[in-house]
């Protein structure tokens, strides 16, 4: 089943974007940057990355690759960071995008990032496993690991950005997202959290 966005979950995107605006007047310039969907979101990066680094959390649940471009401005840009973070596209794969579109508006991210900043650092995370084992079905959908990887093949010769590959950090042996990381086969626990922690602090963050 594709999936499109409740209007409440709408609602919800809204208030945050504005939430961001109204920050930005306040944050500092030259911070680490995340940015993405829930998974993002949901993500404690001090708690997980460091309580004493300069990280900011900018996901907002229930998006894609199409609401982060068209807001990458207040969402990203004017906090001008001295790295960026990005993991987007789990959401696209479940509205049923083309990889193709998707990694052309990811592309059209980055080189919007490059004209307003040179020197911001730019990193972008593959697109974590799902589990489609049948109990997941009615949260995971019509996401599915063969297309994740397809979108991650492409994600990885990106020009301008570091790629960084988590996905095998998350996977059991069926190569399906491990249930010890996931609630409900999308959302990482904190054990999930707690996985990719230290690949992204040696990564990016030292």
């Amino acid at each position: 089943m594709i999936e499109s966005t409740r209007p409440e979950l709408l609602t919800y995107q809204e208030e945050r974007l504005a939430k961001f605006v109204s920050d930005n007047q306040k944050l500092g310039k030259g911070q680490i940057v995340f940015t993405g969907d829930s998974i993002t979101e949901f993500f404690s990066l001090k708690k997980y990355l460091g309580r004493d680094l300069p990280l900011i959390n900018r996901g907002i649940a229930g998006t894609d690759s199409v609401w982060l471009l068209e807001h990458l401005k207040e969402q990203v840009l004017d906090l001008e960071p001295d790295k960026l973070v990005i993991l987007i596209g789990i959401n696209d794969i479940g509205r049923g995008y083309p990889i193709r579109d998707i990694v052309n508006r990811i592309s059209n991210m980055v080189m919007a990032v490059r004209q307003e900043s040179l020197s911001t650092e730019i990193y972008l995370l593959s697109v974590f496993p799902v589990s489609e084992r049948s109990e997941h079905r009615s949260k995971v959908k019509v996401r599915n690991n063969t297309t994740v990887s397809e979108l991650n093949q492409e994600l990885a010769v990106l020009p301008g950005v570091t790629y960084v590959d988590l996905f095998d950090y998350l996977v059991d042996d069926q190569s399906q997202l491990d249930e010890k990381y996931t609630t409900d086969g999308l959302h990482l626990t904190p054990l999930g959290y707690q996985a990719i922690a230290e690949p992204i602090i040696k990564e990016i963050l030292e």
